[in-house]
């Protein structure tokens, strides 16, 4: 392994825990590692539709982590209805301030790494721009798949300069996906020589294989876990599931993981759809629930309407579940014939006779063949080093 003493990073997560951004800790926690010094400098917008208590009351900092190698700060910012470019601007100028403030305690970093453009890469441009330092985008959001009308009304025309100068200013960008480098090339086509796909991570020391194997006999357990709101495509998936049942003479069931603004309406469209037998919402898991439930299911589905990657499907293999996702940009660069079926999205038809196939040919899927291609692709220290050697690549030739 290379030698990393020296190299020291500062993390911009464009959001962060208790606001979401779980992910964003544990990639920054592996490039810890294996001996990257890491900051995490966090702002984290509160509305106060969020915790109205809290919008009037908060301190403005949390308690963070600091370890050997890794330390975070967290540090609130009231988000203010209803103007949301305002609330842009003074997100980026925090995040701005707390790496000027972290700097006179530890000095500049070698590089920072920024979660997304929107808007932890902005403030890394502006940081660039004031005290020269390099940064690096990883980009994670799914709207910018372009894959759908859905998506690009996401991207509104005044966030497009604001993009572009995040992506163009970059030292190198890193799209989690093939569609989403596709996306970033059609914002910022000049950025295309600093465009490079690494994948996300998933950590296959806790998402392993259950100790026995599933009798393709007994109900057959279909997995999904996702956020449930309108473009998970979770309706999709009930429509699916109810036409399914309609056509096998088999016992199956479906277990829904997850939660949103979405689940008392897709908990009614169940019951429409008479299959509240069968169909099972868990609410929010925690990862130990979550990897028992992948544990007992025998196949894992997402049926988003457009997905960045989907972090969910690799943690599903690395359990060595065959998988079926929707050709929604982020699957097409993870699902192999070997691993499972791609469908197009919003097709409760699809969805339905992929569900039908993964039954009947679930004895051709080798759970040992999808667990090694997870540990072979996604791990954690595999990914990490990718970064170390990319943050080794861009410094060559320059003064740390």
């Amino acid at each position: 392994m290379t030698d990393t003493k020296h190299l020291s990073i500062v993390v911009l997560p464009s959001w962060y825990p208790p606001a979401g951004g779980a992910f964003f800790r544990e990639h920054s926690r592996a490039l810890s590692v294996i001996g990257i010094d890491v900051s995490v400098l966090a702002p984290v917008e509160l509305g106060i539709t969020d915790n109205p208590v809290a919008y009037l009351t908060f301190s403005g900092h949390l308690s963070g982590e600091n370890q050997a190698h890794f330390r975070e700060l967290r540090q609130w910012q009231r988000r203010i209805p209803l103007v949301n470019k305002l609330n842009v601007r003074r997100w980026v100028n925090q995040a701005i301030n707390m790496y000027q403030a972290h700097t006179k305690q530890h000095g500049h970093p070698d590089i920072i790494q920024a979660h997304s453009a929107m808007w932890a890469g902005l403030a890394a441009a502006g940081i660039k721009k004031r005290f020269g330092t390099p940064y690096v985008i990883t980009e994670h959001r799914g709207r910018f798949t372009h894959h759908n009308d859905h998506a690009r009304k996401l991207i509104k025309s005044w966030h497009k300069p604001l993009l572009k100068e995040a992506f163009t200013k970059a030292d190198h960008i890193v799209p989690v996906s093939v569609a989403l480098q596709r996306g970033i090339m059609q914002l910022a086509p000049e950025s295309h020589r600093k465009l490079s796909v690494i994948p996300n991570m998933t950590d296959t020391r806790l998402f392993i294989p259950a100790e026995t194997s599933k009798s393709p006999e007994e109900p057959f357990t279909f997995m999904c876990v996702a956020s449930l709101e309108k473009l998970k495509g979770v309706d999709v998936l009930l429509n699916a599931f109810a036409r399914l049942q309609e056509r096998i003479n088999h016992p199956v069931k479906l277990v829904i993981g997850g939660d949103g603004d979405q689940r008392k309406a897709l908990e009614a469209l169940r019951n429409r759809l008479g299959l509240d037998a069968d169909v099972e919402f868990t609410g929010k898991l925690a990862r130990p629930e979550l990897v028992k439930h992948l544990q007992k299911a025998h196949a894992f589905v997402l049926p988003s309407m457009f997905e960045a990657f989907g972090v969910v499907i690799i943690e599903a293999m690395a359990c060595a579940l065959p998988v079926i996702a929707t050709r929604s940009g982020g699957p097409e660069s993870i699902v192999t014939k070997q691993t499972g079926l791609l469908v197009p999205p919003e097709d409760p038809g699809s969805m339905a006779s992929a569900m039908e196939a993964m039954i009947n040919s679930y004895k051709n899927y080798n759970p040992d063949i999808i667990r090694q291609y997870a540990e072979k692709h996604f791990s954690r220290e595999g990914i990490a080093n990718r970064y170390l050697r990319l943050y080794e690549k861009l410094l060559t030739g320059k003064t740390r």
